[in-house]
């Protein structure tokens, strides 16, 4: 059996391999986020697993933030992220350098349909506010530009935890399961 803290690690190295191929991904195919936009983080139907948010709650424990997060998880009640923000006029992420693989991969991978077909899965916003930006990434994908996959990352976190990568939550209910997770492994260790 692995250990927590290996799977923390083996998580956190597959989402820097994520955060790496997206970014190279977006320079290739001159496409990137809207300045501020931060939709996806309002959006109320994400799922997302408890491994991929075990580094996060690694380090909650680690900066003793555990048990405030899960209190303040208790109250919230609204099913768009817990830790989405809004400041200045402007909506962000609290955890942004913790967030889970979906919020790594999302609106610049590319999905398979039945038939094994790569299919390009943009983010609305972005087909809705810049179209000419979308179609010239597109037509990178057509031409055989590299992009990260979503089921090939979802597929190695597979390889880490089987059940805990096969568990789709909401965000909300998947990252209270992580914490819950850490914060019962080293209640149970003292």
């Amino acid at each position: 059996m692995v250990a927590l803290y290996h799977k923390v690690q083996r998580v956190e190295t597959l989402q820097e391999m994520a955060e790496k191929e997206t970014k190279a991904f977006k320079k290739r195919a001159g496409i990137d986020c809207l300045c501020h936009c931060s939709d996806c983080c309002r959006y109320e139907q994400i799922e997302a697993t408890p491994l991929e948010f075990m580094p996060l709650a690694w380090h909650a424990y680690k900066l003793d933030l555990l048990e405030d997060w899960l209190e303040a998880l208790e109250k919230h009640d609204s099913p768009a992220c817990f830790f989405a923000r809004f400041e200045n006029g402007r909506w962000g992420c609290k955890i942004y350098h913790l967030r889970g693989m979906i919020c790594r991969l999302f609106g610049f991978s590319g999905l398979t349909d039945k038939n094994g077909k790569v299919k390009f899965a943009v983010c609305h916003s972005l087909k809705e506010k810049s179209p000419k930006t979308v179609e010239k990434a597109k037509e990178y994908v057509e031409k055989g530009g590299k992009m990260p996959l979503l089921c090939n990352f979802y597929r190695r976190l597979t390889a880490i935890d089987f059940v805990l990568a096969n568990q789709y939550l909401p965000i909300n209910q998947a990252i209270k399961k992580a914490l819950e997770m850490v914060y019962f492994h080293f209640c149970y260790k003292r």
